[in-house]
């Protein structure tokens, strides 16, 4: 049919058909920024990782019984070069949105005062429990097709649209740890400063830098811990779209059969019709012989 008039319920199918297609084409293109997104974080992950990985070679050599004064010197020096280029890194932003920021569009999420950094505002060593709750859950949320639906307080339920962003809180860690009767921070970043001072003063002790470094340990598996959620993350999109492209392929089908020409049947009667077309033609020019006049003007 060429009108909805010509078949009422067909049309109103038909209809609904194009907005569930038109639908799914939004949640493809959500999922494509999303893994885009993600790809960006990943490779964000990895620098840091490798940051990490460098610090705690340098401390090493600093730990080295041999190591001098003026060695362990360097070896700070090295450290808050390295902490400059986290700093840099974890306030990585791609399209002017900040990775790590969660909802945070307006400045830079991660930031230094007085030698304590600081996320979205908030000391990561003095961060509470209901602050922490806050920024573990300020992430970036997109809706993919899970069906999406609002709580009592008209605020949209998290477990029906897709996270995909990582919160900084998670990668660097907060809070303070007492280690033997001393209070140590937990943030890799705020961790790495109290290693380099304790190379840089005239009590080192070789006893509580290795604490320090044994505690750098534990808190840098937050890395590996947030790259294997970046995988899963993934790994579920492309489930995401392996599913919506079944859906879409479905309702294209029930597209063709409920408002489509079947194109076979559709071919045979144009060339049916082409041929009678042709049959009167020849018929007409044999019926009304060309004479000589038919050419003259």
């Amino acid at each position: 049919f060429m009108k909805s008039s010509e078949n009422t319920s067909a049309a109103i199918k038909g209809y609904k058909i194009r907005g569930d297609l038109a639908k799914l084409e939004g949640y493809q293109s959500n999922i494509e920024h999303a893994r885009s997104y993600l790809t960006d974080t990943e490779s964000a992950m990895f620098h840091i990782k490798e940051l990490v990985q460098t610090a705690k070679d340098r401390i090493l050599v600093g730990l080295n019984g041999t190591a001098s004064q003026s060695e362990r010197e360097i070896v700070s020096t090295e450290i808050r070069n390295i902490q400059d280029q986290l700093l840099q890194t974890l306030n990585t932003s791609v399209s002017d949105v900040f990775l790590f920021g969660g909802t945070n569009t307006d400045s830079k999420p991660f930031e230094v005062r007085d030698g304590r950094l600081f996320y979205n505002g908030i000391d990561l060593d003095n961060v509470d429990s209901d602050q922490e709750k806050n920024l573990k859950e300020n992430s970036r949320y997109i809706d993919i097709g899970l069906n999406v639906k609002f709580n009592p307080t008209a605020k949209v339920d998290r477990s029906t649209v897709f996270s995909y962003s990582i919160p900084g809180i998670d990668i660097v860690s907060s809070g303070k740890t007492n280690i033997e009767g001393t209070e140590i921070s937990n943030n890799l970043y705020n961790l790495l400063e109290e290693i380099a001072q304790e190379f840089d003063s005239d009590d080192y002790t070789y006893d509580k830098v290795n604490k320090l470094y044994g505690h750098l340990n534990s808190a840098s598996g937050n890395i590996i811990n947030s790259i294997t959620v970046i995988g899963s993350k993934t790994s579920y999109l492309k489930f995401m779209t392996e599913r919506l492209d079944t859906r879409t392929l479905n309702l294209q089908e029930n597209q063709l059969s409920t408002e489509g020409a079947d194109p076979v049947e559709t071919i045979i009667k144009f060339k049916s019709q082409e041929m009678a077309y042709n049959a009167a033609l020849k018929m007409g020019t044999r019926i009304i012989q060309p004479s000589i006049f038919d050419y003259l003007a």
